[in-house]
């Protein structure tokens, strides 16, 4: 009788033993996966707090699309309506106000002489603070319509200040729109990457073609080279770190069509690692009948390569990161033309800092001209595929002439 009546009581203490053990088992795996699964992500932070540096990134990034329409289109009847708006004093802050950039046309003589066209140059300012930007390419005979300056730092907080004018002469303090600000590039965590555009129309030339002079804040002014190996040590990425600066020039001459065309499409946008980053740009683009694409690409971050302090493009290991490739393409994704990058029409890269040669010294302006096969399109759309570097394009501009 004791016996049965101990049984339940003896059935209960083993239920409860396998219980208890089950419990504590379960909840020492679940502390170990806890703890296994947090060990990665602190891990792979570190590693990515280490691998973005210099410029570059070694950590891929998912696919990034952006649309925006054109801030500015313009051809040679658009302007003369801007310029006598201006000149009469009617036209509106609306209307002033519909661009980022701060294009005028009040000093233009009309009619104007022509088709409209433009021309891009520029110089690296980084670890310097200035530079000299070599304008050329502009037709004898062409009227300046307009000039802008664009440029680029790694900051903090935006500061729309520069000094600009004719090399050998006294520069003139212009103040700028500040742009809406991206992702710093992959040099210091700090900052931001802020753009600026400023009218310097005033400081250019008669003859429109000149070498301009151009300075900027930079917290380091000895020239160093941004990157170090064996034989060199890297400068530090102390903020703000100067990036670039651009002269955009429109002008219209004689022997342009007057149904030519400029879009203008402005950033900043950063990309990183990836093989599909894509950009949409909304604008109707109606001529037909004119020949040529004219499309240029400003901004910073570029670099051929991450060894020999960066000064050798090399499509090896680390240094591979000027294999980048560009495409433009119409807005629905038909190929228009791969204009940089192996297997393009130019095997170089879009993003190569030439624009401190001798010396690549991460600013970039590039222009290139092929057949017309935007005619009657919707849009178009730019297409980058970078290897590693960190890239900000500033302002694409696609002339249709």
């Amino acid at each position: 009788m004791r016996v049965k009546k101990l049984t339940p009581i003896i059935v209960s203490l083993i239920v409860l033993a396998v219980v208890t053990a089950i419990l504590v088992r379960y909840r020492s795996v679940e502390a170990q996966e806890d703890r296994a699964a947090k060990a990665p992500i602190t891990a792979k932070a570190a590693i990515q707090q280490t691998e973005d540096a210099n410029g570059g990134t070694t950590v891929p990034r998912p696919e990034m699309t952006k649309e925006s329409d054109s801030d500015l289109a313009l051809d040679a009847d658009e302007v003369e309506k801007r310029a006598l708006a201006e000149q009469t004093g009617t036209a509106t802050a609306a209307a002033a106000a519909t661009s980022l950039l701060p294009v005028s046309f009040k000093h233009v003589a009309l009619p104007v002489r022509g088709g409209i066209d433009h021309a891009v140059a520029g110089v690296t300012t980084r670890n310097s603070g200035n530079g000299v930007i070599r304008l050329r390419g502009v037709p004898p005979g062409s009227q300046l319509l307009s000039a802008l300056l664009v440029w680029g730092e790694i900051a903090a907080a935006p500061f729309p200040n520069a000094a600009f004018g004719q090399d050998c002469a006294v520069a003139v303090n212009v103040g700028a729109v500040t742009l809406p600000p991206a992702p710093q590039p992959c040099w210091n965590p700090g900052g931001s990457f802020w753009a600026y555009a400023a009218n310097v129309t005033a400081q250019i030339a008669p003859g429109i073609n000149g070498d301009y002079r151009v300075r900027v804040r930079s917290a380091i002014v000895n020239g160093q080279c941004p990157w170090g190996d064996g034989n060199c040590a890297a400068a530090p990425a102390t903020l703000p770190l100067a990036e670039g600066a651009s002269l955009i020039v429109i002008f219209a001459n004689p022997c342009v069509d007057r149904r030519a065309q400029l879009f203008f499409h402005v950033g900043p946008q950063t990309f990183f690692w990836g093989p599909n980053n894509i950009y949409n740009h909304l604008t109707f683009i109606p001529i037909n009948g004119l020949p040529s694409l004219k499309h240029s690409r400003i901004g910073g971050d570029g670099q051929v390569g991450g060894v020999n302090c960066g000064l050798r493009a090399l499509n090896i290991g680390a240094s591979q990161w000027s294999h980048e490739r560009t495409w433009i393409e119409t807005f629905g994704g038909g190929l228009v033309a791969q204009i940089k990058g192996d297997g393009g029409l130019n095997r170089d890269s879009d993003w190569n800092g030439y624009d401190g040669e001798p010396l690549n010294k991460l600013w970039d302006s590039h222009t290139d001209v092929f057949d017309n096969r935007l005619a009657g399109q919707l849009g178009y759309r730019v297409r980058y595929e970078s290897n590693g570097d960190c890239i900000t394009w500033v302002v694409h501009i696609l002339g249709v002439r």
